[in-house]
């Protein structure tokens, strides 16, 4: 190290007193370690009502080099758990009463949530969406009943126009043809006064003789039925299913006009195509399905079937229609040839009934069968993949309904999640029913024969009228006249009637034309009413103030490491700092990079230093984009992409440090730093009124089950921010932002009272307009015997930010909108204390306390946020130091006869592999040393000692699975950091505490065979597992048995600790309601049983160990093994474990050795079986697939270190290669492991 020399000026010798000799002050000395230093540490940090839970693990040490070069490495690792905040809300629009999507039942939710799944048009809208709320439903059901009395009145209105025309024109024909009528029987009389009489007494009997026809025409009833034969095709485009969706409810009795209850159905050529009224799924409804091209009627397990009746409820005869029910892998997977598939379960039942309404076809005390319906007259069933055209049986020629529903499910209730199913249905044709075919065949003999009856009279009668003019005798001229005045007459009435009838045609024509608008009249009240639906609901009243309601939800198990490198430089009066590293979660990825310069004058009494700092962020997040729950449909979906962002942070430093005197010491820093790029946080939302209007919901709405709608849907255009669910949107902030920080620190010693006090201001601006105030004071007090007392007080206050709010009830005109509650005004109050021990050989221990209050109330001035965002939070630590040098610095009280004394392991060399391999001799003696292992598995998949294929893993691997394997797993990898600390009370007996990190991973292949409907969102396929936290703490007792110089051996009485946690999360479990951050037990799936991270079992761990060593060559047996005490509180216990193990070494130099091993592992499969839900689809999931019998050989380096700078340091590395395996079950297959050690001993 730079030699500190007695010739120092008396300025420096004041600042080394006061700056390094003193608890609590600190400064910029350039004064390099004079040997290795180390901290480990680790933090627990907890916010109230259990939400995140952040486990902090720290690792640092120095490393000099020469005296003027050092090296520093640090390693930070935090695992975040617990629920978070995302979003807030006005109090008013919580707790609104719907319906559950599925059940129908009634519960209460709020109006801005996050889409369950994926993010379309139907999860927005129906399909739990908007249309679930009552307030919804219940305007829709109003407005169904108002826009049917609209359109019927409508309707009826031009009938009665229609009506009212016709009349005055018949009137007017009428009296025309009376005119003309009277002015013949005139031209009559002129002829033979007789004429006239005679001719009206037969025009009254042929108007009799024609009445009396038609009374019998009358009497000859026709059945109800329809008349004309018809196809209901669903047109194209837009032109009959203008709706994404219909609710209406076909089997109720209907509405004026005939159409349906509760919605909307498909009105069509006379036919009504709808949904039924099911109490178990209030919002119940058919799609639009096909293309614009092709229109077709889709039905899934979110309705309880398909129903077809007349307008009119009339009976028809149900001929055919095109069914399309084929496989689809989320919406239909039950089809011939596919697993899962019971021809006996997974069929479509059509019923016919004899009525038009039958209200109790969901009754829950019903299946759905024809028997269980007094009405239900016809029946028949088609397979579940059927594609084609279905023809009906006989039974369906004389119905007035249909129904067509999903085997054994009359009502969505019953259907189970697993199950899924689709049809699409089009092309129905229908023609009058078989009773008024029968009718009107015998109508064409029956008016045959009346006419002929009828015929006979009227001629019977005008022969009569005929003879009659022949008894008056009349001459020619007479005749002639006669016959002129009837032909005048006949020609006059033919005009009058081709006009009559011209004009009404011509008003047939006008009223078929306003009957043709009335759907465009519909169409038009339809969409108005489903924008007023909506606004009602999203425009709820919200006044000024309302209070905000905080949303959470679960953080998923993630760990952070950020590995550390620095370099320091050394010059007479100046430091030179590198440093380096990078910061990795699963999705953040930061490297960064800086340069400190210290430089120091004034008698090294003044320090300045200038820093410059480099960070590179790469921010991803996954978006889902393919639907689930069975909907296979073309919803419009904004399918926004993978996040895949970044930002670039430059920092500036400029600090100073000047002692004052003896026992002050004064810091100020400057700190600007400029940030570019994404800044937004991906996992925040904010809830923005208006954002997206009524208008453009129902623009949204509308483009369900129309593919053209939905591709051409500008979703961009709708809102520019990235929508996650109603009203809900993500986090939007600027892409730069301007930070300034001056910081300043003044360090107090108080002699008298062997204390140091530090107090501590800090201010903070940005050009977001948020500003902080932060102060702080410590206060170090020295006690007896190395211990310190270190109580503090903090208190933190800010301003919000220019774009942040609870909530926002307008939108923003610059687009930046944030709910984060650290972006709003608040304040923090935290006191801490900390406790340190400082032993002789330069070690410390430390642990330490601090709970804070954070609250709206607590800024400044008032004016925070308010209580919405207010918890508390405590973080407790412990840390252990050590210090190499902490005896010979000389500035410490040493003097030039003080040494150190270091205590090397007795023996020939040890494989890195084995542990507790070697005893310390002398008593006192202390060793402190850190151990890494490595072991990987990866390529083919093995069952005892031989391979097995993908085939056979399906079949036999996952035992008790029904379904068979669906992965397996691919490569996993485990390391292991152990902190070794032994301490030899006497020279027979060492005790041994180990503790240790562990950090596995494993990646899983994609499905081995189709998955099941259930095994859609497993989490295991083609994905990467991971699991970091602490393992279990190994306690260790080693008490000598010989040591004869040649033949050493001594016997392990240990045991294992189960500090590790066996609660890795496959996916974390759910709140119990986003309201709180209360978790649902039930709902936590575990990972398998190799990715915990402990045993959850004390364990016994005994070992024999003897050693031996003659000139270079040493040689050693050890016997070891592990017995589970007890089964953990999920109800199993690792298998038993047995080791032998054998070695030989040889002293290549003397500080350098080389090691061979031999080893055999037995160990037991898994005893018991998880309590908790585990995804058991891979061979990892179940138990008897843990354990066997291994054979390993190992080959290592070991060298150590006897004297000069290192003396004390050993460091030892070993490759263990797998020989044989004989697998329990079937396992991955083994590539080797690798162990690193690094010990000191003092």
């Amino acid at each position: 190290m730079a030699a500190i020399k007695t010739d120092k000026s008396k300025a420096l010798a004041a600042f080394t007193s006061a700056a390094l000799g003193l608890p609590g002050l600190q400064s910029y000395a350039a004064i390099p370690a004079a040997n290795i230093a180390g901290n480990v540490s680790y933090g627990y940090y907890q916010e109230s009502a259990s939400r995140m839970q952040v486990s902090v693990y720290h690792a640092d040490s120095i490393l000099p080099l020469t005296d003027r070069l050092e090296l520093a490495f640090s390693l930070d690792r935090d695992t975040y758990s617990g629920a978070t905040p995302v979003f807030s809300l006005p109090e008013t629009l919580t707790l609104l009463p719907a319906s559950e999507y599925g059940t129908g039942a009634e519960v209460y939710k709020d109006l801005v949530s996050a889409a369950s799944g994926v993010l379309g048009a139907d999860t927005i809208t129906f399909r739990g969406g908007l249309d679930t709320f009552k307030k919804v439903a219940n305007l829709r059901d109003q407005f169904a009943i108002e826009i049917a009395d609209t359109v019927d009145y409508r309707r009826n209105a031009i009938g009665v126009e229609n009506t009212a025309l016709a009349t005055s024109l018949t009137n007017r024909y009428s009296g025309l043809k009376s005119d003309v009528t009277v002015d013949y029987y005139e031209d009559l009389r002129l002829i033979h006064p007789s004429l006239p009489i005679l001719e009206l007494d037969y025009d009254q009997d042929k108007a009799l003789l024609e009445q009396q026809k038609q009374n019998e025409i009358a009497q000859n009833q026709k059945p109800n039925s329809i008349e004309f034969s018809t196809t209901v095709n669903f047109g194209t485009g837009t032109t009959i299913l203008p709706d994404g969706a219909y609710f209406g409810k076909a089997n109720t009795p209907p509405l004026a006009g005939g159409n349906c209850t509760s919605g909307d159905c498909v009105v069509q050529n006379g036919m009504i195509i709808g949904t039924i009224s099911d109490p178990t799924q209030q919002g119940a409804h058919l799609h639009r399905g096909g293309s614009s091209a092709n229109r077709q009627i889709n039905h899934h397990n979110d309705a309880g079937g398909i129903y077809i009746r007349s307008v009119d409820s009339s009976a028809f005869s149900l001929n055919s229609m095109k069914i399309n029910a084929s496989y689809d892998e989320e919406a239909n997977p039950f089809t011939p040839g596919q697993p899962g598939y019971d021809a006996n379960q997974h069929f479509w039942k059509v019923l016919g009934f004899n009525s038009a309404v039958n209200t109790n076809l969901a009754d829950n005390d019903k299946t759905g069968n024809c028997a269980e319906y007094s009405t239900c007259t016809a029946y028949q069933t088609f397979a579940n993949g059927f594609n084609g055209t279905l023809s009906l049986n006989s039974a369906f020629q004389n119905i007035k309904a249909a129904w067509i529903h999903f085997a054994n499910f009359n009502n969505v209730g019953k259907i189970p999640n697993d199950m899924a199913f689709n049809i699409l249905v089009d092309d129905i044709n229908v023609s009058p029913s078989v009773i008024w075919v029968a009718w009107n065949a015998d109508q064409d003999s029956f008016r045959a024969a009346l006419d002929a009856q009828y015929d006979a009279l009227i001629a019977a009668r005008t022969a009569l009228k005929d003879q009659n003019i022949l008894s008056l005798n009349l001459d020619n001229d007479a005749i002639a006249a006669y016959g002129d005045a009837k032909t005048r007459r006949d020609t006059l009435i033919a005009n009058l009637t081709q006009s009559y009838n011209n004009e009404i045609a011509l008003l047939e024509q006008d009223r078929q034309a306003a009957l043709a608008d009335l759907p465009n009249l519909q169409n038009q009240l339809r969409y108005n009413a489903l924008v007023a639906r909506y606004a009602a609901i999203l425009n709820t009243i919200t006044p000024t103030n309302t209070p905000a309601l905080e949303r959470f939800a679960m953080q998923p198990q993630e760990t952070r490491s950020m590995p550390k490198f620095t370099t320091n430089y050394y010059l007479a009066d100046s430091t030179l700092s590198f440093s380096g590293g990078y910061s990795d979660e699963p999705d953040f990825l930061s490297n960064f990079g800086s340069i400190n310069i210290n430089h120091e004058f004034n008698d090294k009494l003044t320090t300045v230093s200038f820093g410059y700092g480099k960070t590179s962020n790469q921010i991803n997040r996954s978006t889902p984009h393919t639907a689930a729950g069975g909907h296979n449909h073309d919803y419009a979906s904004p399918n926004y992409p993978d996040l895949n962002e970044n930002s670039q942070f430059d920092n500036f430093t400029l600090g100073l440090s000047q002692v004052l005197g003896k026992n002050t010491l004064f810091q100020s820093t400057l700190n600007y730093t400029h940030q570019r790029g994404y800044l937004s946080n991906p996992y925040k939302y904010v809830y923005v009124r208006g954002e997206i209007t009524a208008e453009e919901y129902a623009e949204i709405e509308n483009t369900i089950g129309d593919p053209d709608r939905s591709a051409n849907l500008d979703w961009n255009g709708i809102t520019r921010l990235e929508m996650v669910g109603i009203e809900l949107f993500r986090d939007s902030r600027p892409r730069q932002r301007n930070l300034w920080s001056w910081s300043n620190r003044i360090n107090q010693h108080l002699p008298n009272l062997n204390a140091t006090v530090h107090l501590d201001y800090r201010f903070f601006t940005d050009d977001w307009n948020v500003n902080s105030h932060t102060m702080e004071m410590k206060w170090f007090q020295s006690l007896a015997n190395g211990w310190t007392v270190t109580p503090s007080l903090r208190y933190y206050s800010q301003s919000q930010a220019d774009f942040f709010a609870p909530y926002f009830l307008a939108p923003r005109e610059d687009g930046f909108y944030s709910s984060d509650f650290r972006l709003s005004a608040f304040g923090t109050l935290g006191g801490g204390l900390t406790v340190t021990k400082e032993f002789a050989r330069g070690i410390k221990l430390e642990t330490g306390f601090e709970y804070t209050a954070h609250a709206g109330n607590l800024k400044i001035g008032g004016g925070g946020v308010g209580n919405y965002a207010d918890f508390d939070y405590f973080m407790a630590h412990a840390n252990l130091s050590v210090d190499l040098s902490a005896r010979s610095l000389a500035f410490l009280g040493g003097g030039s006869g003080d040494h150190e004394h270091h205590h090397h392991q007795h023996g020939a060399a040890l494989p890195a592999g084995v542990m507790f391999g070697h005893m310390m001799n002398q008593s006192d003696a202390i060793m402190v040393g850190y151990r890494f292992m490595y072991g990987v598995q990866s390529g083919s998949m093995r069952q005892g000692d031989g391979f097995v294929d993908d085939l056979t893993l399906v079949n036999n691997a996952c035992e008790g699975y029904a379904a068979g394997c669906l992965y397996k797993p691919t490569k996993m990898h485990m390391q292991m950091h152990m902190l070794d600390l032994m301490y030899a009370p006497t020279d027979w007996l060492n005790l041994m505490v180990m503790p240790q990190l562990m950090s596995m991973d494993m990646s899983m292949s994609n499905p081995l065979r189709q998955p099941t409907l259930t095994e859609q969102d497993s989490g295991h396929g083609g994905s990467h597992h991971t699991s970091n936290d602490i393992g279990d703490t190994i306690v260790t007792a080693l008490v000598k048995v010989v040591d004869n110089g040649t033949h050493r051996a001594h016997a392990g009485i240990g045991v294992s600790a189960p500090t590790g946690s066996i609660d890795a999360q496959l996916s974390p479990p759910q709140l119990v309601s986003s309201s709180g951050t209360k978790v649902d037990a039930s709902s936590l799936n575990l990972q398998d049983y190799g990715m915990q991270l402990g045993s959850g079992t004390w364990d016994f761990k005994p070992s024999l160990t003897y050693n031996g060593q003659l000139a270079d060559w040493g040689w050693g047996l050890q016997f070891s093994g592990t017995k589970r005490l007890e089964y953990n509180k999920y109800g199993y216990a690792f298998g038993d474990q047995i080791q032998a193990s054998g070695w030989g070494s040889y002293a290549i130099f003397d500080w350098l050795s080389a090691t061979i091993r031999g080893v055999y592992t037995w160990q037991d499969h898994i005893q018991g079986r998880s309590k908790l839900t585990l995804d058991a689809t891979s061979p990892v999931d179940f138990p008897s697939n843990y354990g066997g019998r291994f054979w390993d050989v190992g080959l290592g380096l070991n060298t150590s270190f006897r004297d000069g700078k290192f003396a004390g340091h050993s460091l030892a590395v070993e490759w263990l290669q797998p020989v044989h395996s004989d697998f329990n079950g079937y396992q991955l297959d083994r590539d080797g492991a690798l162990t690193a050690t690094w010990s000191y001993s003092f």
